[in-house]
């Protein structure tokens, strides 16, 4: 594992402010750790370069309010049971003691593959609040990452909707007859969504076993290497990082 000579001066820097964290964020069954510590600096530099970021007080201190009904996320379009997602996710640590050791990605390393800024400020009850927003923005516009705009086929659909309303306007009894049988169509396209939108979660949930092929251990500095799309191979520190990469690339 690469090294990094720091002088004392730095060090105690870095422990004066890991103390600080802790005192504004851990408590009877969380720590921070210089590992905390480091990363809560980067992120901060990352906040640095991303003038649109705005920091959340929620997100800070750990008070996400009260969550959601079933009835009112159904009502928002959520592409996925997000209760039982958040069941899920409660089940995982924060974060591993010893990232190279654990069979599933921590909660910190599932946030860092969505992309969730902000995290190493998070508390766990923030985070899953925070990965479960993300993963329906996936979920929702998958292509978004991509600079893909699929609104056209919307703006078709508005068109055809327009249409239709027009032709209901002459033969309301018509619209009605049929209106079990599109309640039973509706109900069967939702399924479908939320199907979709937990198996994309399922899938990043498992990425070593599902792309065994991509990765390997490595046999220098670094521990592991990824096999990316185009030929290429990046390299790894943990097996965290490699699932990082997994979910970018595949």
């Amino acid at each position: 594992m690469p090294t990094l000579d720091i002088t004392d001066d730095h060090r105690d820097r870095i422990e004066s402010l890991r103390a600080e964290l802790a005192a504004a964020h851990a408590g009877p069954y969380a720590s921070v750790d210089t590992d905390d510590t480091l990363a809560y600096l980067l992120d901060l530099a990352d906040a640095v370069d991303d003038p649109n970021r705005e920091a959340s007080a929620d997100a800070l201190s750990g008070e996400t309010g009260p969550a959601p009904s079933g009835d009112a996320e159904g009502d928002a379009g959520v592409p996925f049971d997000r209760d039982a997602a958040r069941e899920r996710l409660a089940a995982r640590n924060r974060k591993h003691g010893d990232p190279d050791a654990a069979d599933e990605m921590d909660l910190y390393s599932v946030a860092a593959a969505f992309d969730v800024t902000g995290r190493s400020e998070m508390t766990k009850a923030a985070l899953i609040d925070a990965i479960l927003d993300a993963a329906a923005a996936v979920a929702a516009d998958p292509f978004s990452r991509v600079d893909v705009d699929i609104g056209g086929a919307g703006d078709d659909a508005t068109d055809a909707a327009d249409a239709d309303e027009a032709g209901d306007a002459d033969d309301g009894s018509a619209a009605s007859d049929d209106s079990d049988a599109d309640d039973g169509a509706d109900t069967d396209a939702g399924d479908d969504t939320d199907d979709t939108g937990a198996s994309q979660l399922n899938a990043m949930m498992s990425l070593l076993d599902t792309h065994e092929d991509k990765w390997r251990e490595a046999d220098g500095d670094a521990r592991y290497e990824v096999e990316l799309p185009d030929g290429d191979v990046e390299t790894a520190r943990t097996k965290d990082d490699v699932r990082a990469l997994l979910f970018k690339n595949y």
